[in-house]
């Protein structure tokens, strides 16, 4: 799955949601980031449309872990030319993140991901409970995964609270389900269960690499409400890497992210 497959709308509306970014901001960063093939973080962060800080703060309470700055100041960034835009980075789930940039060791987070598969629950809550990591780190560790650097961002010795955060039963739950065609009907089979949003699009991210599946969608459940807020088609997949390539062949390079904005 390449980047531009990635559900990012739905990561940009949790932004949105905490009024750190304006839906307009949002259309501009997704065009952008279907464009250019960089990260969503990223991109919101080297335009000033949110700070480092905000995107950690944001993604952390996704796992269950809120942090909060010892000295209350202004989220809201300052108004700042856009930066020179950072090199495309591939995503990475978080679990790869965590132990390929030393925030723990493999053996550490088998360890958390037995416990969650047994107990339930949200992986970085897990971590910070267990203390194998605290919730700075964590921090770090996701806006790593979105392409941001908080220490190059002057955020990362930010004073901050910890506190985890159970789960409200009236929050909406996500399923990552695959979708089999046959003859005249499809079949949908869940493939995992979160509340954590984050946590199921890493692992429809690892589910498509490794079984290359027809199709991959993620559903969310509110109450008696679902819907269907991300899907995946391999052959939808195709054609956009076929797309891609035939540009490359035809110019010697990719035109769509050579010289982006």
């Amino acid at each position: 799955m390449i980047n531009a497959e990635f559900p990012w709308r739905p990561l940009g509306t949790l932004l949105v949601d905490q009024g750190l970014l304006t839906p307009a901001e949002l259309e501009l960063a997704l065009a952008e980031q279907a464009r250019t093939g960089r990260l969503l973080g990223q991109i919101m962060v080297d335009h000033s449309y949110v700070s480092a800080f905000s995107l950690a703060r944001v993604l952390s309470e996704q796992h269950g872990v809120e942090l909060r700055p010892t000295l209350v100041s202004d989220e809201t960034p300052p108004a700042a030319p856009a930066q020179e835009p950072a090199e495309t980075t591939a995503w990475r789930p978080l679990g790869r993140v965590l132990v390929e940039s030393g925030f723990l060791t493999k053996t550490e987070l088998e360890n958390a991901l037995e416990v969650q598969r047994e107990r339930g629950g949200r992986l970085g809550e897990i971590l910070v409970a267990r203390g194998s990591m605290t919730g700075q780190a964590l921090g770090r560790a996701l806006a790593e995964q979105h392409g941001v650097d908080l220490a190059a961002a002057d955020e990362s010795e930010t004073d901050v609270q910890t506190m985890t955060k159970p789960a409200a039963q009236w929050e909406p739950v996500y399923q990552v389900c695959e979708i089999s065609f046959r003859p005249g009907y499809q079949t949908h089979s869940v493939l995992y269960e979160n509340i954590n949003f984050l946590e199921c699009a890493d692992y429809a991210f690892e589910f498509v690499q490794e079984h290359e599946p027809a199709a991959v969608e993620i559903l969310r459940t509110v109450a008696e409400t679902s819907e269907v807020v991300w899907t995946y088609s391999a052959s939808r997949a195709a054609a956009l890497e076929a797309a891609r390539t035939s540009l490359v062949d035809t110019f010697g390079f990719d035109p769509i992210i050579w010289n982006s904005p």
